[in-house]
């Protein structure tokens, strides 16, 4: 795993966000109308020097051949006198899936989060993402909640 360069981190954004509006709309929570507003602004929000911004980690995921096989994106956030990481986002692009580089990356965030002397990992999964699920599990992550909802009336 390599820290990305800009190109990559460009064209890792390119998918994460894409993967991020149809998650959340999915969800329920966008519409196909406001999911890329609502994206821009959320990465404006978040990254407001792209690749640069402070606490955030973006790393390339590479194949034996140095291929790049995807990408990881977590970042260092405090509660209190407490730090944790929070996965935003891990991607492992299709001819790659099952191929063990999904945990590999998070092994390689786990030994950082070691050396920054963190303690927690956190991380979303959305409910019907049933493979990520299955994997986080596998690695040891545990649910600590699960938000619910009921649609009651359909949205305007």
């Amino acid at each position: 795993m390599d820290q990305m360069t800009e190109t990559e981190f460009e064209s890792f954004m390119g998918i994460s966000m894409k993967d991020h509006i149809r998650s959340q709309i999915l969800a329920g929570n966008w519409t196909e109308e406001n999911g890329p507003k609502n994206m821009e602004l959320l990465r404006l929000e978040l990254l407001p020097c792209g690749l640069n911004s402070r606490d955030h980690f973006f790393y390339s995921i590479k194949d034996e051949t140095g291929r790049i096989a995807g990408g990881l994106w977590f970042m260092v956030q405090s509660s209190g006198d407490k730090r944790f990481i929070y996965v935003v986002d891990i991607q492992v692009f299709k001819e790659f899936r099952r191929r063990g580089y999904a945990s590999q990356a998070f092994m390689f965030m786990e030994e950082k989060a070691r050396e920054m002397g963190i303690e927690r990992i956190y991380l979303n999964v959305f409910e019907h993402n049933v493979t990520a699920r299955w994997m986080y599990e596998k690695l040891g992550y545990i649910g600590k909640s699960d938000l619910m909802v009921k649609q009651i009336r359909s949205p305007v």
